[in-house]
């Protein structure tokens, strides 16, 4: 990501760019997974005290579901207020209509009391419902259709187990549970070994095959405005995660087999055969099992989940204010500054030169607190790089194209 400045007739005008490969990808621009890659909309709904919780960072829901427990929400989460809506776009794979849910939502809901044992157990759920709507192009929307009248009736904070049967086809009415995300829910299956019976690990699934969709890249999350909520920042429903679980990967680059995945990605980020479509041999392409955060060199269903921040810089923001999507929970993030002048290719590995320290450690997704007053001479321009922390726990400052790790000279947070 970099900042530069031109010359003005009266002063030197800020410009944002896209100069730099992506800063933290092993491969630029080759990476795909099951999470939304860009939110193209966010309209925050009312709230009792705004701003509403993390609406400056609504990259906190492109990527995993928070941890959480059945009876305690996560607050790894957008609240949209009520009558808000957020649209998410999926850019490298796009979800596609497979056996059974396709993708699977995820808000904060929690059971109000203990979990149940037994299916014949009294209980309730801090239940938000939020309306989903699919689309293939952006333009053109499918609304998954649901009971009005049941909906209508969700006028408390818990809403008991006999109205949450009539809220299929809404999103926010199943706890959440750490552990096996890709899993999805069936609302009429009770499961006595998992928590609170859930027999998935959580969250609202949807089968495009409910709409008439083949395919979607974009999904639009509304908040119905219920006189629900306790009155604060974070008002209307608390949006925590989307994943697809059902996906074509749609990634440039030369890719010799046909799979999704570009060569490069394969080679040099997935260890897969670029010239095999289907590296594991289970019948399912590597890009397809990339595009749903599976790992396409093992027949196995445990989710492969790859580190994958995307940066931006906030429109308008002076001081420079950068924020990137999550990996997940308990992460921090490191986040340098460096002049795109300094840039050298040395030995194998890029020079970043003499780099500044903007964040050390930061545990949310944004130098908010601590944005950068810097700017570089007229004609000259910075550059931006996040990386995982602590140090040598992810992908660092990233690679060049030609696959070369980023290295700062000095200057580097500790």
């Amino acid at each position: 990501m970099v900042r530069r400045h031109v010359a003005a007739p009266f002063a030197a005008l800020s410009l944002v760019v896209v100069a730099l490969a992506l800063p933290h990808r092993a491969i630029a621009g080759t990476t795909t997974d099951c999470f939304p890659d860009r939110v193209v909309a966010l309209n925050l709904g009312t709230v009792a005290s705004p701003p509403a919780f993390n609406s400056w960072q609504p990259g906190i829901v492109l990527g995993p579901p928070g941890t959480t427990t059945p009876t305690n929400g996560t607050l790894t989460v957008v609240s949209l207020g009520h009558g808000g809506s957020i649209v998410l776009e999926f850019s490298d794979n796009s979800i596609v209509d497979g056996p059974g849910p396709d993708f699977i939502v995820f808000e904060n809901a929690f059971f109000c009391s203990a979990p149940p044992a037994t299916a014949a157990d009294p209980w309730s759920v801090f239940a938000e419902p939020g309306i989903v709507e699919a689309s293939a192009d952006g333009v053109s929307w499918h609304l998954f259709p649901y009971d009005a009248a049941a909906l209508a009736q969700v006028t408390t904070l818990c809403t008991d187990k006999a109205l949450l049967a009539s809220l299929h086809g809404l999103f926010g009415i199943t706890p959440s549970f750490t552990g096996n995300w890709i899993v999805p829910d069936d609302p009429l299956v009770f499961d006595p070994t998992a928590p609170g019976g859930v027999s998935g690990h959580g969250g609202d699934a949807f089968d495009l095959a409910t709409v008439g969709l083949s395919q979607a890249r974009y999904l639009r999350l509304t908040d119905p405005n219920l006189p629900i909520g306790i009155p604060g920042s974070a008002d209307g429903l608390d949006l925590d995660a989307v994943i697809a679980l059902h996906a074509h990967a749609t990634l440039p680059g030369l890719d010799t087999d046909g799979d999704g995945l570009p060569d490069d990605a394969e080679t040099f980020l997935y260890q897969t055969n670029p010239a095999d479509p289907d590296s594991d041999g289970d019948g399912v392409s590597d890009g397809d099992e990339a595009a749903a955060c599976r790992d396409p060199k093992s027949a196995a269903s445990t989710p492969l989940f790859l580190g994958d921040l995307d940066l931006e810089i906030a429109d308008g923001a002076s001081p420079t204010i950068v924020r990137w999507n999550t990996l997940g929970p308990g992460v921090t993030y490191d986040l340098i500054r460096g002049d795109v002048a300094a840039l050298r290719a040395v030995g194998g590995m890029v020079d970043l030169g003499i780099v500044t320290c903007v964040e050390n450690d930061s545990t949310d997704l944004s130098n908010r607190t601590v944005a950068d007053a810097a700017v570089p001479p007229v004609g000259q321009a910075f550059f931006y790089l996040v990386r995982q922390t602590p140090r040598g726990s992810g992908l660092g400052y990233g690679f060049s194209s030609a696959h070369a790790a980023r290295q700062p000279a000095s200057g580097d947070c500790l």
